[in-house]
């Protein structure tokens, strides 16, 4: 028992030094954001609206007065970028294939706007395609985007990162992935470019937070985009955010469909909401 309240004790003393370490200075302004206050992001373009990542569903969105298009891209099997959230054509086309093992013009035969399960009444459109991303800053130069890297593999990273300097995008797009390597890939090869938190990063910073030791992480992302909760366990809370806005973090809710769980992220502070609906949420912000 005696050694097990030492044990307690020496937790304690370390838990007390690791409180009164200093707070990391906060990020610096990015060109991305300028002084635009909450965001309205349209995900996938608005799918719930519109096919989901197709130009179609972006120039809705705009046309709407959506503030960030939100996207995701695959590198098909002749290093064209294309916009697509999955990695085959299966789900929401008439027809099937891996997007890596495809041609540019072989997806493109067939139409995006065939079905889509979750928002029935976004679909059927024809003559829908899956657009390369070079075409969607073609069609829409001047919109923001915050672009999601889906491939395990680096390449799409490089692919991307020589594609909007191409395009001269490099204040307009901000990156993000779920796979860690991935992320730090493009932010070495794309240093001008601000990005996202990755999944763990989300991760590891939510944890620490939960015993107030947040500024323990040290960021190389400008935003972090969080859920509401995990299954039942709350994940954005009023605390969190506090702690992000004094390192000059965003924080963007995602993705929330119904005014309800929109209208409590906003009274927490929140800076942006990633959404199906952004129709729903421009009335209600």
């Amino acid at each position: 028992m005696r050694y097990f309240l030492k044990f307690l004790l020496v937790l304690a003393c370390i838990y007390g030094v690791l409180l009164l370490l200093p707070e990391p200075e906060p990020k610096e302004d990015i060109a991305f954001y300028g002084d635009t206050g909450f965001s309205v992001i349209a995900h996938r373009g608005g799918r719930g609206l519109v096919p989901g990542n197709t130009i179609e569903a972006a120039i809705n969105a705009v046309n709407i007065g959506s503030d960030i298009i939100e996207i995701d891209v695959h590198l098909t099997a002749d290093d064209v970028l294309v916009v697509r959230h999955d990695a085959s054509i299966d789900t929401t086309t008439n027809g099937t294939g891996q997007i890596s093992a495809m041609s540019l013009a072989d997806i493109q035969g067939y139409d995006v706007g065939f079905h889509e399960i979750d928002y029935p009444n976004a679909a059927p459109q024809d003559s829908i395609r899956v657009p390369a991303l070079r075409d969607l800053f073609l069609e829409l130069p001047d919109q923001r985007y915050l672009i999601e890297l889906k491939p395990q593999d680096v390449s799409a990273a490089d692919r991307l990162c020589g594609l909007i300097r191409q395009h001269n995008m490099q204040k307009q797009v901000l990156v993000g992935s779920f796979h860690t390597h991935v992320l730090k890939h493009f932010r070495r090869e794309c240093p001008e470019m601000p990005t996202s938190l990755g999944r763990t990063e989300v991760t590891q910073l939510v944890l620490l937070e939960k015993f107030n030791l947040s500024h323990l992480f040290i960021s190389e992302g400008y935003t972090i985009h969080i859920p509401i909760n995990y299954g039942v366990v709350d994940i954005l809370d009023l605390s969190l955010v506090n702690k992000m806005h004094e390192r000059n973090i965003r924080v963007d809710a995602w993705t929330l469909n119904d005014p309800e769980s929109m209208q409590q992220s906003i009274y927490l502070g929140v800076d942006g909401i990633i959404t199906d609906r952004p129709d729903i949420l421009l009335g209600i912000r």
